[in-house]
């Protein structure tokens, strides 16, 4: 049958239906679709500030994926010639030698480069990614705490996704086996979108109770998949009765536009995946259905012969591309330009010869269903399972395990280099309690057995500053108590414009317990990341602003203490790592300015201070920086900063002993003790 014209279409459209392809035959245009997939995802990875959307790559296979599945078994079971030991025949074949190599490589490059504990954390992903549950592995214990280290940095992060799918694959085939009855395909067709309509609607009710199930987990992602098995059902109940070919352009149009402007609009520190997923995958539907007519012109665009070559190798790709990110990140953090050219030329490179010597050979494999799952899956993942548990056995040293000087080394660098909320007087937590609010533990100063009334308030940039206010109390003759709640602005308002949809709950419950703390002092120190929460809703500092004037009214004394300029480039791991990783300089060599971003809030801050009774303001700014540039480094050498954005413990108080040399006490914290007198007096 000739493929239908624009023209034929014009002169008789109701009467032409869509040109159906032989159901399965091979669509090119998906490949196309499977490039755009893989090319988002890489792109994200390498700057999200490219693509901020393009996570929704993932969704977008996920689609694909639950439509040649379905396809394929459905056309299967058309001809009663469906076998579940065949139909995993395939699949190992497809998936397993290419992961295999992989786990490999990246699991054996850990241990000799990564921290011992990363190393293991490796192997134990590699583990559970073996046996298709990196998904649950990285639900159940990825640290996601605001110190922990970047998820970028995770070289088998992304197999989650494989998990998911490898799970939909042991339970989807068995449904359709079961259920699927040709006669009753309008009846399947309705249950397969409520089941796919109800998990997206999961996604978004499960989202604020555990956000990282629902991104993980497949039950939150199976809508994705199902929205895939729809397309196939489609197909099969016989598309070109229903579908004129006047409609095929705009509804591949339509799928193009709700595809690419995800990409560009949706965030990820939006909740994702619910119903923000329905977009990209309900337009990834849509072109693969146009697509099943042949003419239209983006189902034509998308068989761009480059964009089916890397739609052929986009497994290998995506398998190769985040392990490459992640080891270079791992130890030289940022990827620049240039860097990121290079591993995209890499991840293609490696997809291909992956594609051709991996993968091809794999799946031109003959051999009965017991050998190929024996040869190709089961006997090799056995051996990295014995490489794993060997790995894990050693606690990730692998081979420097030999050498006691490795640990030796280690040990003497991370004794002078912790956070603030290590330390067993510093309260700082994602969740307060009543409890914190009244610990002895978290009170300090020069005599704790006096009644406390002064209280260090805000999130991990006030916790940072507890060392240095520990010298300025010692010195000046008063007591403070702390009280931290990590990623959670010290406001009187809902902060939910100014904090990620994941922290809001947990915020919100420690406002409750801080701000009716708060009310108990006479002195209250405030610290938090100003710029950031501002820049995440520009009305944070007025709504500050009003919240620190309240407590002044009252006749408390709010000290605020502006934010401390940050260092980019600066890796508080960096020495540790530098003892395996080659040619890492941990110098930070280049001049850092104070950004504009947080010179803004500190201006502003000090600013309302100058102008409102009963407030003060303080900044450590010139004694970190000098002449505009700023140094991690304080006035013996030492390192004051734990990581870009914190100080150490150790430098906390370091940096306390400097100002307290230089200038003695800083005015405001000076003035505490006759404030305190005067508010004793009055009463």
């Amino acid at each position: 049958m000739p493929t239908a014209s624009a023209a034929d279409a014009s002169d008789n459209s109701d009467m032409l239906n869509c040109f159906l392809r032989p159901f399965g035959s091979y669509r090119p245009d998906v490949d196309g679709l499977r490039a755009i997939a893989v090319l988002s995802i890489i792109v994200f990875h390498i700057n999200r500030e490219l693509l901020p959307g393009g996570f929704v790559g993932v969704d977008i296979f996920f689609v694909i994926s639950g439509f040649l599945i379905t396809r394929n078994i459905l056309q299967d079971l058309e001809s009663g010639r469906f076998s579940i030991l065949e139909f995993y025949r395939r699949r190992v074949k497809r998936i397993a030698p290419v992961m295999l190599c992989v786990v490999l490589l990246t699991m054996l490059a850990a241990q000799f480069l990564f921290l011992p504990e990363d190393a293991e954390k490796t192997a134990e992903s590699s583990l559970w990614s073996l046996l298709s549950m990196a998904n649950v592995y990285f639900w159940l214990h990825q640290d996601t705490s605001y110190f922990a280290a970047d998820s970028s940095e995770i070289p088998l992060l992304h197999l989650w996704s494989l998990g998911v799918e490898e799970q939909f694959y042991i339970i989807w085939p068995l449904l359709l086996l079961l259920a699927f009855r040709p006669r009753h395909i309008k009846l399947f067709f309705v249950s397969t979108l409520l089941i796919a309509l109800l998990s997206f609607v999961l996604g978004e009710i499960l989202f604020g109770i555990s956000p990282s199930f629902v991104y993980y987990m497949l039950p939150t992602r199976a809508g994705e998949l199902l929205m895939g098995a729809l397309v196939a059902i489609v197909i099969l109940r016989g598309v070109e009765r229903v579908l004129p070919a006047n409609i095929i352009g705009p509804m591949a149009l339509v799928g193009f536009v709700l595809l690419t402007s995800s990409l560009f609009l949706l965030s990820e520190d939006e909740v994702f995946p619910g119903l923000r997923a329905l977009p990209p995958t309900l337009g990834a539907f849509l072109l693969i259905l146009a697509g099943h007519c042949r003419d239209n012109a983006i189902s034509r665009l998308l068989t761009f012969r480059p964009l089916v070559w890397i739609g052929l190798i986009s497994y290998s790709a995506y398998l190769w591309h985040w392990p490459l990110l992640a080891f270079y990140r791992y130890g030289y953090l940022e990827v620049s330009a240039a860097v990121g050219t290079g591993i995209f030329g890499l991840t293609l490179l490696l997809a291909w010869l992956s594609y051709r010597y991996v993968e091809q050979p794999a799946r031109r494999s003959t051999a009965s269903v017991s050998r190929v799952i024996l040869y190709q899956y089961v006997a090799p993942a056995s051996a990295l399972i014995v490489i794993a548990l060997g790995a894990m056995y050693l606690d990730g040293y692998g081979i420097r395990s030999i050498y006691g000087e490795y640990e030796y080394h280690l040990a003497d660098i991370r004794d002078a280099n912790t956070y603030a909320y290590s330390a067993e007087y510093v309260s700082q937590n994602y969740l307060l309690s009543e409890k914190d609010a009244k610990d002895e533990r978290y009170v300090l100063g020069a005599d704790e057995s006096d009644p406390i009334d002064v209280i260090l308030w805000g999130d991990s940039n006030a916790a940072h500053f507890i060392g240095m206010l520990g010298v300025f109390a010692r010195e000046s003759g008063f007591s403070f108590r702390n009280l931290a709640h990590s990623s959670c602005p010290p406001v009187d308002v809902d902060p939910s414009p100014y904090v990620g949809a994941t922290m809001v709950s947990d915020c919100r419950q420690s406002l409750n317990v801080a701000r009716s703390a708060v009310d108990d002092y006479q002195v209250v120190i405030i610290s938090a990341s100003w710029s950031d929460y501002q820049l995440n809703d520009t009305g944070f500092l007025p709504a500050f602003i009003d919240t620190a004037r309240t407590l002044a009214q009252k006749g408390k004394l709010v000290i605020l203490i502006g934010k401390l300029p940050e260092i980019s480039g600066y890796d508080r791991r960096c020495r540790e790592k530098a003892l395996s990783y080659p040619f890492l300089s941990c110098a930070v060599t280049a001049p850092i300015s104070v950004s504009s971003n947080i010179m803004m809030a500190n201006t502003v801050l000090r600013e309302f201070a100058q102008q409102t009774d009963n407030v003060d303001y303080f900044d450590v700014t010139p004694y970190v920086c000098s002449d505009g540039l700023c140094s991690a480094l304080g006035s013996t050498g030492s390192s004051l900063y734990v990581d870009p954005y914190h100080l150490a413990l150790a430098g906390s108080w370091d940096l306390g002993e400097d100002i307290l040399q230089r200038d003695g006490v800083p005015a405001p914290f000076a003035s505490i003790k006759d404030f305190q007198r005067l508010a004793h007096t009055s009463h």
